[in-house]
């Protein structure tokens, strides 16, 4: 029966925890976590807080032991169990960065086949990692992959300890490369801090806690690990049940405490399954930590824990990493596109390449001024949206036009006014206004608007130039050449064809470069610097003129005038065909339109 059990429980650890790790492992090994970070358990905390001992603990690996920095560069342990009989099995190697891959220590794999052998392989590649490092330390890795059927299935980082003094000897640089480095690990949401404290000291004082605090407040990955219960001094274990039992100091992942190996059980040569053994026996005993929470002392519960937080917190973050890499998948794949193929040699390949570039970037640029951003590039591209940015240019010039509009309903309003109308009074009759009166209201009203005009204008200009730039750019960026060539053909089709927003000093300047005065400047005087300075100014005069120039009213009031005339006439011709004449038929009919005629003639000329 206890047989089935074991086997049901090996089943569902194979089911339920091994594919998540060898996930993370996999992606890990193919470099993945260089550009995305990865799920992991950092062990962290103050030097000689015990961090080696507990990785010894759980590992079976005899980490290198001592005071001071004993741990001087990264160390990634990778376990995973094997099948019950098999040998044990490790291998180590160095894990360097990118920016470190030139040159350098040693990066061959090396397979160790005892846990004493792999203690001497750490230390040799530690050596080697920091011996032409300024000051012994190094941000490189050693992996450590470790087989075993008695290790659990977990990955863990082992950091250097928090250095708060350099040592006789050491740069006091590396109190900060040390700090950076762990600052690394702790800002990593996906990195679950394993913070070792020694029971022995007051856990106030831990640093490691007091940054985790800060990168994680909610305790959401932070988990913190009791080492030295058998140091703790009589007196003191209330202070450290309280933060065991998550009271002092709490944490929503909690605490366990561990009892590693003391000195003396080293030098005794005590096994790590007798080590199990003591511990076991040291907490039932205690007579104080025996009445905590069995659940949160020992190794093999520390195991279960971190096994179980690793799993789901790698469940938790599998779909974002997923949408992170399909991004950075698409972006390699958008970057090869842009990238293309290469470039064609024959005269005829080359002119028909030009062409279907051409009209591609034409298309483009119609596009972006019409608003219609379904295309790759400026679906991608918010900053070669140029109708998008054109119209928030407009809207901006509106709102500054409207912000002249005077205030009508304001009394001061009337009283400068009317201050206006009076001092323009001329000859005009009483009750009417002198009409240069509103002429000059309308110029004074409209050189408001020229500031902001000649702003929107020349970022118009501005825009157009960049956006058609950088739309040829985005296109073929491996043609930076032609892009120049376009962005220059661009540009001058432009100046020839908006107009530019020109200042009356350069309109000047460029009068005196033709002879041309800037008031003579006209259509017919193509001044590069006058053309469109010109056009502005008819722009606006055109506006500042508040009379309509048409002849409809005049032509209204004689039309009507005339129908007027015609029936008067026609009542007089008809009273006077109504008179004495003795002609009669044909005669009188004639003898009345030549009447009708004359009058038409001669009143008609005087009214």
């Amino acid at each position: 029966m206890a047989s089935t059990t074991s086997a049901d429980l090996t089943a569902a650890h194979e089911q339920n925890v091994r594919p998540w790790l060898d996930l993370i492992d996999t992606l890990r090994a193919q470099g993945v976590h260089e550009d995305l970070p990865l799920p992991q358990i950092a062990v962290m905390g103050d030097q000689s807080s015990g961090k080696s001992s507990v990785l010894e603990a759980l590992s079976g690996v005899p980490f290198p032991r001592g005071t001071g920095l004993v741990t001087r560069c990264p160390t990634q342990l990778l376990m995973k169990r094997s099948a019950p009989g098999t040998s044990w099995k490790a291998t180590a190697s160095i894990s360097r960065s990118q920016a470190n891959r030139r040159g350098g220590a040693d990066t061959q794999t090396r397979s160790v086949a005892s846990p004493g052998q792999l203690t001497d392989v750490i230390v040799k590649l530690t050596d080697a990692l920091t011996a032409s490092q300024p000051y012994g330390f190094s941000q490189d890795a050693i992996v450590i992959h470790v087989t075993a059927p008695d290790v659990p299935d977990l990955t863990l980082i082992d950091l250097p300890g928090i250095v708060r003094t350099s040592t006789s000897g050491q740069d006091s640089s590396v109190i900060q490369e040390v700090n950076n480095l762990i600052n690394s690990y702790l800002i990593q949401e996906r990195t679950i801090i394993l913070a070792v404290l020694p029971a022995n000291q007051d856990i106030a004082t831990c640093d490691i806690l007091e940054r985790a605090a800060q990168v994680d407040p909610t305790g959401e990955r932070t988990i913190g690990v009791l080492t030295k219960p058998d140091l703790v001094g009589p007196g003191s274990e209330d202070e450290v049940i309280a933060v065991l039992n998550n009271v002092s100091k709490p944490l929503k992942l909690g605490y366990v405490m561990v009892k590693n190996r003391t000195q003396k059980e080293l030098a005794d040569g005590q096994s790590l399954s007798d080590a199990k053994e003591t511990e076991a026996k040291f907490f039932a005993d205690h007579a104080i930590f025996s009445r905590s929470n069995p659940l949160n002392l020992g190794v093999a519960n520390l195991t279960i824990r971190l096994t179980d937080l690793l799993v789901r917190r790698i469940k938790t973050v599998l779909p974002v990493m997923k949408f992170e890499v399909q991004e950075m998948q698409a972006e390699a794949g958008r970057q090869l596109t842009l990238i293309g193929r290469e470039a064609p040699t024959a005269p005829l390949e080359r002119m028909n390449m030009l062409m279907k570039l051409v009209a591609e970037y034409c298309a483009l640029l119609r596009n972006a001024v019409r608003g219609d951003y379904r295309a790759g590039i400026l679906a991608d591209k918010p900053n070669l949206r140029l109708r998008t940015i054109a119209d928030k240019t407009f809207r901006i010039l509106g709102d500054k036009i409207r912000e002249t509009q005077p205030d009508f309903d304001s009394p001061a309003f009337s009283t400068t006014l009317e201050a206006e109308i009076r001092g323009l009074r001329g000859r005009e009759l009483p009750g009417l206004v002198n009409s240069y009166f509103f002429y000059s209201f309308m110029v004074t009203k409209l050189e408001d608007w020229r500031e902001p005009v000649d702003t929107a204008r020349q970022e118009v200009f501005d825009t157009v130039n960049a956006i058609g730039a950088n739309l040829f750019r985005e296109l073929c960026p491996q043609y930076p050449y032609l892009a120049n060539c376009v962005a220059t053909v661009l540009k001058g089709w432009v100046e020839r064809h908006v107009p530019v927003m020109e200042t009356r000093s350069v309109a000047c300047e460029g009068a005196a470069t033709t002879n041309v005065a800037p008031h003579q400047a006209t259509p017919s005087t193509p001044v590069p610097s006058l053309l469109h300075w010109y056009r502005i100014e008819e722009a606006f005069k055109q506006e500042e003129d508040p009379f309509v120039s048409t002849n409809e009213l005049s032509d209204e009031i004689v039309r009507v005038r005339a129908e007027r005339f015609d029936r008067a006439l026609n009542v007089v011709v008809k009273a006077a065909g109504e008179g004495s004449s003795k002609k009669k038929g044909a005669a009188a009919v004639e003898e009345l339109d030549a009447f009708k005629n004359h009058m038409s003639e001669h009143l008609g000329q005087w009214y």
